[in-house]
């Protein structure tokens, strides 16, 4: 007796994982109320562990997974899920986050494998991610970190946790120190900068309404988003309400 050769789901790839079984593949209510995962690792035998684990879990349910950032970019796109599993160790590393992001509103990016440095957990969470797994997690434990992330919580280490207070409070204070002296620093012209670059003008338009050179402009918005401490032009505007002219500020 012949058997006919099985056919797997058009949305499933040998290089992605195990295909998902037949009920699998439909889905029933206690599935659809399930949080949806896509796994992504270069090494296949993590992303067919992660999933045989993550997979047996009845609030879990692994829809896809990814071998590169591409593969995951489009495998997210097309499943939707709730969440994405980012092996720390992927190249692209944390700028990786953005472009998953961007897929849709709500779409959770964790990073998996991390190092337990303050420097490296910090890389991650500048970079979006809803949360990490720490390379020391038990494979027993997992199931119960990604429901915590997944319900906005986060374990530390107290090491970790401690660095980054330090952090934090560093940060804030180098802040505060430059909204505090920055603004008071802006000339005269600079101040006519500030208020052209708010209303949208380009460095080009700057430079005809003031009738100076275009370099010569480049180099006045330059200096002004850094006396702002702003990254981007659009910025601009939100820094103008209370500042004043510097007293005895030259004139530009």
């Amino acid at each position: 007796m012949r058997h006919s050769p099985r056919i797997s789901p058009p949305w499933y790839r040998d290089d992605q994982g195990p295909a998902p079984s037949r009920a699998e593949c439909r889905p029933d209510r206690a599935d659809a109320l399930a949080l949806r995962l896509v796994i992504a690792s270069e090494v296949r035998f993590v992303r067919e562990s992660l999933g045989e684990v993550l997979g047996s879990v009845a609030s879990l349910s692994v829809v896809g997974y990814g071998a590169d950032l591409g593969q995951t970019l489009n495998v997210s796109r097309d499943l939707r899920p709730d969440m994405v599993l980012l092996d720390a160790a992927m190249r692209g590393g944390p700028p990786a986050v953005r472009p998953l992001r961007e897929i849709r509103a709500g779409l959770q990016v964790v990073a998996f494998a991390v190092s337990e440095s303050v420097d490296t957990v910090l890389a991650w969470a500048e970079a979006g991610v809803a949360g990490y797994i720490p390379n020391t997690a038990a494979m027993s434990d997992l199931h119960a970190l990604v429901a915590e992330i997944s319900a906005g919580r986060q374990t530390c280490s107290p090491l970790v946790s401690a660095g980054l207070l330090q952090r934090v409070a560093a940060t804030a204070v180098e802040t505060t120190a430059n909204q505090a002296s920055g603004p008071q620093t802006l000339t005269p012209r600079e101040l006519e900068i500030m208020r052209l670059v708010s209303t949208g003008l380009s460095n080009k338009e700057i430079a005809r309404q003031l009738n100076i050179g275009l370099a010569t402009a480049k180099s006045h918005v330059h200096n002004v988003l850094g006396k702002l401490n702003v990254q981007r032009r659009g910025q601009v505007a939100f820094s103008q309400v209370g500042i004043s002219m510097r007293p005895g500020a030259p004139r530009g």
